[in-house]
């Protein structure tokens, strides 16, 4: 981009920059499918005006301050937070919405799916009764009901269905009736018509953690590649709140969701009464729903999580990379081609400063700037997408401890690499692997980590956890309460072990090596 000589004038500098800047877009775009020129060139103008220092009043969704995509004409905010009011994390929210001019308290219509009569409503065969087919990591439902938080099969006739599970956190239940029709006139129920995609967020007690929703995401794209012709009329979100859904979830979402073009708007989405409790919100009522309805969900499909022999991430390397290709699309980015072998590696480290920090960051860096340029950053629930895929796109080298951020590993450009930098005995449940799972489908990004193994390498921020934990090998903590100790510990990396793994590999990589031939086995527990 052109300097800014002392003497001329801003207006002067800012014409020249633009052309310039035009000049860019439009060659970037002639690189880009028609399909997606419309919408990269929006988010291009958008990270243009940042550049340049012009104010920044509206957002992705047209509302002020709000970053990346909202369900259509459904945008909201908490507006508790907007205040400081001091809330406790589970607190219900008071939400304002945007009625296309300002912020209102009144909730649109849109934000609520009520679904149609279930007595004007014609069933598929005559029946209400729920029918199900699961194939391909994933499952549909046709009539699935539900009332008061619960999942339910309708069954008649004379034989018995046992229950199941339906998701991680979710059981459905098996309502056997003599008469499937009689029952449902008998009782108050609605229908959601159409298509629905189910989404149950797993870890509901971490609901901010952004490396958990690929887990989400990643399953549901594939599903809806196997199915092209459903395309969602709604998404059913479980155990989450509105104010959980932040940015980074909604752009990721609007990639999943976007079948065969991106799209400015999210589908409906459906979510449960919010409660006060944890425990009692995975189990709240929809939202709009009585206790008392029963409401039939039409047609579900119901991507298969990793406990219930699914995935946690895409089903096939092609669709990891079709959601890539349709990502840097949606931000104006050249689609992802491979670093050149012979460059400087570009050298990205993700610090933290709340937890799981660098205690010996300054050593670190001094290292890395050996091997490459160095950039921190430190990516957060509100960073601006454009920023994090800028970061993304321009990185050949990540360097990271365990931690959310590391949830945008598997959109690194082709030939990328990944350091994962690991806390003392963080193993339950292979936790330590889930980032090497999303990048590893992807099959052109290399992965290796590094593992505090020693006492002297963990720093416990709580020093009641220092006296539990702290002599504990790592097979003795295979429990929930040592696993959440080690989330909040500082780490002591050892600086020479990371230079020679990073040195190694970077000779293989540079040599041409794919990822299979420089790969490493991943450090033991």
């Amino acid at each position: 981009m052109p300097s800014t000589p002392p003497e001329a004038p801003k207006m002067a500098w800012l014409a020249r920059a633009l052309r310039w800047a035009l000049s860019v877009m439009l060659s970037t775009l002639a690189s880009i499918p028609k399909t997606y020129r419309v919408s990269a060139g929006l988010a291009m103008l958008a990270i243009l005006g940042v550049r340049l220092g012009l104010p920044q009043h509206l957002s992705h969704s047209g509302a002020p301050g709000m970053d990346g995509p909202f369900p259509i004409g459904c945008r909201w905010r908490d507006a508790q937070s907007q205040q400081n009011a001091g809330l406790r994390f589970w607190d219900v929210r008071r939400y304002e919405w945007w009625d296309g001019k300002a912020w209102t308290p009144d909730m649109p219509k849109a934000c609520l799916e009520r679904g149609v009569d279930a007595a004007a409503w014609s069933w598929p065969g005559g029946t209400p009764r729920t029918e199900v087919s699961c194939q391909d990591m994933q499952c549909t439902y046709q009539n699935l009901w539900y009332n008061n938080g619960r999942f339910y099969i309708l069954v008649d006739g004379p034989n018995t269905v046992d229950p199941w599970k339906m998701s991680k956190n979710h059981h459905l239940q098996t309502l056997h009736v003599l008469d499937a029709l009689a029952f449902v006139q008998s009782v108050q129920a609605r229908v959601l018509p159409g298509n629905t995609l189910f989404m149950d967020f797993p870890y509901f007690l971490h609901p901010m953690a952004i490396g958990h929703w690929p887990e989400v995401l990643f399953p549901a794209f594939s599903s809806l590649q196997l199915q092209p012709g459903f395309r969602p009329a709604r998404v059913l979100l479980m155990s989450l709140k509105r104010t959980h859904l932040m940015a980074w979830a909604r752009t990721f979402m609007g990639v999943a969701l976007s079948g065969t073009q991106p799209t400015d708007d999210l589908a409906p989405i459906v979510f449960q009464s919010e409660s006060d409790s944890v425990w009692h919100q995975i189990l709240s009522s929809l939202e709009g729903l009585e206790e008392s309805e029963w409401l039939c969900i039409s047609k579900l499909l119901v991507p298969l999580e990793m406990d219930l022999d699914g995935r946690r991430t895409f089903f096939s390397q092609a669709d990891g990379h079709l959601f890539r290709q349709r990502l840097y699309a949606q931000f104006g980015l050249k689609p992802p081609t491979p670093h050149s072998r012979h460059a400087v590696p570009n050298i990205t480290l993700h610090r933290k400063t709340s937890n799981r920090r660098i205690l010996n960051l300054e050593e670190l860096v001094a290292m890395l700037r050996t091997l490459g340029h160095v950039n921190m950053v430190e990516h957060s629930n509100d960073t601006p997408m454009a920023e994090q895929m800028r970061s993304v796109a321009s990185t050949s080298v990540l360097v990271s401890v365990h931690t959310s951020a590391l949830a945008i590993a598997p959109m690194l450009r082709p030939g990328s690499i990944v350091v994962e930098l690991l806390q003392r005995n963080w193993r339950y449940q292979h936790l330590d692997e889930s980032f090497k799972a999303q990048t590893e489908v992807m099959g052109d990004i290399h992965h290796f980590a590094w593992r505090a193994t020693q006492p002297n390498q963990t720093v416990y921020l709580n020093p009641r956890d220092a006296v539990r934990f702290g002599n504990w090998t790592t097979e003795m903590c295979d429990t929930e309460e040592c696993v959440e100790a080690h989330t909040t510990v500082d780490v002591v990396v050892d600086v020479e072990a990371v230079r020679q793994l990073l040195t190694d590999r970077l000779a293989l990589i540079q040599a041409g090596a794919s990822v299979e031939e420089a790969s490493l086995p991943w450090p033991q527990r």
